[in-house]
């Protein structure tokens, strides 16, 4: 079974030890990996310029003083000339990395942490999908790797594939989680590409490369960080809850996921938040803190990072 977050003098004793057996030598207070936040973005064009959707709280903080506040409700949705949610069966408020290549690129080795936090409330939306974090590559449409909450189940998905459960919804609201992350982005990597640590547990390893051959001869193929709340298929659970007849049944996703192409759906529930179910989404609240990339664990993981009295991203 996985343990959540708990402060004990215990657990800090433990982390620090594991610090030192996992570097070798000892780490210092200062020695602490970088603030991801001051190299994202609000991605408003393609999300939503609303006052709820994006703040720096002090009212629940992982660590430190401040932590960030994600809120999502039925209909923000926006696009650019490259793409829109409205259309397209989805709605966001995310940050995303930008420029892109300036925390990963195709090639390099990145440890990255993070706390989340799900509000006490959080709902259920089925079928539809929540993505909470990703590395996407431009100009391909699969993620390389994403935490995404679907049917009520946390997982990682590598190149949409479901590989690693991580936790059921009940275990994640009302509480920090803690995770870290190593990615491998080269085309041959060494050992494994993946590995992910939950509250301090390895819990997911994946062997084979994430970034293929044919993804590294994409033009432009520039990796980028995105976390927030990103919602797709909304349709699926607008259909299953609605109390008016609608027309347009769920969304027909008709993109190519094994080129990476994109494309767009021809289903008419691709623009859900133009009809009236009757019922409107839930309201989505998420909250992350520490989030920090380095090129070691004990750099980014916050429990390390705790224990050994260094300081907080924020």
């Amino acid at each position: 079974m996985k343990t959540f977050y708990t402060t004990t003098a215990a657990l800090r004793a433990v982390t620090f030890a594991a610090s030192l057996v996992l570097t070798g030598v000892p780490v210092s207070a200062a020695d602490v990996g970088k603030p991801i936040l001051r190299l994202t973005r609000i991605e408003s064009e393609v999300g939503v310029g609303r006052a709820y959707g994006f703040k720096r709280v002090r009212d629940n903080v992982r660590y430190g003083r401040k932590a960030q506040r994600f809120e999502i409700r039925h209909g923000d949705c926006g696009g650019n000339k490259y793409w829109d949610d409205c259309t397209n069966d989805r709605q966001r408020i995310e940050r995303k990395e930008d420029p892109k290549d300036r925390i990963q690129r195709v090639g390099s080795k990145v440890w990255y942490g993070w706390s989340m936090y799900l509000d006490p409330n959080y709902p259920d939306l089925g079928k539809t999908n929540a993505a909470f974090g990703q590395v996407k590559m431009r100009n391909w449409r699969s993620p390389l790797w994403m935490i995404k909450l679907k049917s009520g189940r946390l997982n990682l998905n590598i190149q949409s594939a479901e590989n690693c459960f991580l936790a059921p919804l009940s275990q994640l609201r009302g509480r920090w989680t803690d995770f870290v992350l190593y990615a491998d982005y080269s085309q041959r990597p060494t050992g494994p590409s993946l590995i992910l640590y939950l509250n301090g547990e390895k819990v997911c390893t994946y062997n084979k490369p994430m970034v293929t051959p044919a993804m590294a001869q994409v033009e432009n193929g520039q990796l980028n960080v995105k976390y927030g709340i990103y919602n797709s298929y909304v349709s699926r659970w607008l259909d299953l809850n609605k109390t008016k007849t609608v027309a347009p049944l769920a969304l027909d996703d008709r993109f190519d996921l094994s080129d990476g192409t994109r494309g767009k759906s021809g289903s008419p529930a691709a623009e859900p938040f133009a009809y009236d179910w009757g019922v409107k989404l839930p309201t989505q609240v998420v909250y992350y803190d520490e989030m920090r990339y380095g090129t070691r664990r004990d750099q980014v993981d916050v429990r390390m990072i705790e224990a050994r009295g260094g300081k907080p991203a924020d």
